[in-house]
């Protein structure tokens, strides 16, 4: 068993067979994902891997969370390793507990905290993620298939069907973000949404820039011509598209729906594109009532419950960062550091 700890020591040829043969293969994972974070300023990204006769069988993929304040990053260091780790289903034990120490070896070092979200099922590996330290936390998410689109569109709330029917009607149109002012409008609707709603931390507008030029940035236009919202994927050709973001005017364009014409545009690239699944990246804890969960719901997908887990390296940090939270954001009700993911 041979355990590899950087990018150039990984065979590029074996990763991306990885990919290949893994049944909880996600972009995040793949060399694309783990180069597009290296040309990003908010994150810096992590990889380990293992092999066992010569042959890789286990690698992960990880992010370590950047901010502009040095104080506010000391407090609240964590690590996110986006679709969780690329196994393959013959892993041994022996091996499989080895890229887990590995991981918690840099995360220790690095992070206050780590969080692996989930996006297959992980059950099988239960036992030893949870005797290498790690409490899974039930967290939900749909997947929507995107192979024969008149299931998709028959699969759609009736609400949806009629919302998607009347932006066309009244010419609103959605294309490929690719000029610098789009891009800028976009973000700013985006920046907007995060500020006065969803309360969580949001990169740059540098990683949009270089998400827009190597994936997937929609924009949605009015009539006029002007963005009025869009969404952000990330692509595993032939196998899925992944919403990592999206946002619309949709108080003040409710005609026009941004939202729902976003999600049904990225839709409808997965099904044009032969990318069997669209995967929304979160519906929120089963336990606590979210509103994003009930507009993805009635866009068809399967409800399912692949998890998270969590691992706090430093309990006495974790708690006075939860502490600074608080104080930093009371008026936004934030109340845990897994609030902000």
């Amino acid at each position: 068993m041979t355990l590899l700890t950087t990018y150039d020591s990984i065979p590029q040829e074996q990763w991306q067979q990885l990919v290949l043969q893994s049944p909880v293969a996600t972009w995040f994972q793949t060399p694309e994902g783990f180069r597009f974070l290296e040309q990003v300023n908010d994150f810096t990204p992590f990889v380990v891997a293992v092999a066992e006769d010569e042959r890789l069988v286990g690698l992960c993929v990880g992010q370590i969370s950047h901010s502009r304040s040095h104080l506010v990053q000391f407090l609240t260091r964590r690590a996110v390793i986006n679709g969780g780790p690329l196994l393959l289903p013959e892993i041994s034990p022996e091996a499989l507990r080895a890229l887990l120490k590995a991981v918690n070896d840099i995360t220790d070092r690095r992070a206050i905290f780590a969080e692996v979200r989930c996006f297959h099922d992980y059950s099988a590996w239960r036992e030893l993620f949870a005797e290498a330290g790690w409490h899974y936390e039930k967290h939900l998410n749909f997947h929507i298939p995107c192979s024969d689109h008149n299931a998709m569109w028959q699969h759609l709330s009736e609400n949806r069907r009629r919302q998607l029917s009347r932006a066309k009607s009244l010419g609103v149109r959605i294309d490929r973000v690719s000029r610098e002012e789009d891009l800028r409008a976009w973000y700013g609707i985006l920046r907007r949404l995060y500020r006065r709603r969803v309360h969580k931390p949001l990169p740059s507008i540098d990683f949009f820039r270089v998400l827009m030029q190597q994936q997937l940035l929609l924009g949605v236009r009015a009539p006029g011509g002007q963005i009025i919202g869009g969404i952000a994927c990330v692509k595993l050709p032939g196998k899925a598209l992944y919403e990592w973001y999206i946002c619309g005017l949709d108080e003040q364009c409710r005609p026009y729906a941004p939202s729902v014409v976003a999600t049904w545009a990225a839709m409808e690239y997965a099904y044009r594109r032969g990318m069997p699944l669209f995967d929304v990246m979160g519906a929120g804890r089963p336990d606590v009532p979210y509103g994003v969960r009930e507009f993805k719901q009635k866009f068809g997908g399967e409800l399912v419950e692949h998890g998270r887990w969590i691992r706090v390296s430093h309990p006495l940090l974790y708690r006075l960062g939860e502490a600074v939270f608080k104080a930093v954001f009371k008026t936004l009700n934030i109340t845990s550091f897994l609030s902000l993911q």
